[in-house]
């Protein structure tokens, strides 16, 4: 139902999660202590089992092509029709996905990343103006890190994963895979250029980011993500405004009708 496969990008987290069981158990004893009804339904989980998802099964098995790469689009019968009629393309401003209206699948601040990193004592030392002052004992410290997008942009969102569940996280009823994803790119990138002809166009797979054990000190708020939405494989076409901006609204295209590129599938 749509768990993340393991690979070379994803291995390390049955390591993750023992040390979490292991925690857990050290804090509260043998599995499942601990586990609190408040921990599982902080956010409520998806109906992974009710009819939305019996439909979806079927569905997306028949819509599968082995060895080729697709993406898609999950969202209401009525815009994902427009969408493969029409092209019609509704390119949301990045502001727009913390409100609270959205379910925990879709909800995120996409202009702030969080993480932390630990340093030891002689990382501090090199960091602080007065490394005099550092006790020669000092343990190890957590230092927390924003990473803040210099303003808002917009973005159009879609899934490397044709999945059961994602119909389930995104209450949709249709969905249009995209069997040639670069057509698709290279029609959005034509049309948006004269709805946001000063705007820089980039598009890419999203990285997603593990924030207590982070890789890397580089990173591009537009197309970094906490890796917990991982499992929606997220590949997103990003566009920067010329100018900082604090909040940008939606801007509405039309690329042309994409059935000779895509495939519509309705529950």
């Amino acid at each position: 139902m749509g768990l993340v496969s393991i690979d070379e990008s994803t291995r390390h987290w049955p390591e993750v999660w023992t040390h979490v069981l292991e925690e857990m158990r050290l804090r509260h004893g043998p599995y499942p202590a601990g586990f609190t009804r408040d921990i599982f339904h902080s956010e409520p989980f998806p109906d992974l089992v009710g009819e939305l998802a019996h439909k979806a099964i079927p569905a997306v098995a028949a819509a599968r092509s082995e060895g080729m790469r697709t993406i898609a689009k999950f969202g209401k019968r009525a815009q994902m029709e427009t969408l493969f009629w029409r092209g019609a393309v509704r390119i949301q401003p990045a502001s727009y996905f913390s409100a609270a209206e959205h379910n925990g699948a879709i909800r995120d601040d996409e202009l702030l990343l969080k993480w932390s990193v630990v340093l030891s004592r002689a990382d501090v030392v090199g960091l602080v103006q007065n490394p005099q002052d550092v006790p020669v004992n000092a343990g190890s410290q957590r230092l927390d890190v924003a990473f803040k997008a210099p303003g808002d942009y917009w973005l159009y969102c879609v899934s490397a994963s044709v999945q059961p569940r994602l119909f389930v996280d995104f209450s949709a009823d249709a969905c249009v895979v995209l069997r040639d994803p670069a057509a698709f790119g290279r029609r959005l990138r034509q049309a948006s250029a004269m709805a946001m002809p000063e705007a820089e166009f980039s598009e890419g797979e999203v990285t997603y980011v593990d924030p207590l054990r982070p890789t890397s000190a580089k990173v591009f708020v537009p197309s970094a993500k906490h890796f917990r939405y991982a499992y929606q494989r997220e590949h997103r076409y990003v566009w920067l405004p010329p100018s900082q901006t604090e909040r940008l609204h939606h801007v509405d295209v039309e690329i042309g009708p994409i059935d000779d590129i895509a495939q519509l599938i309705v529950l």
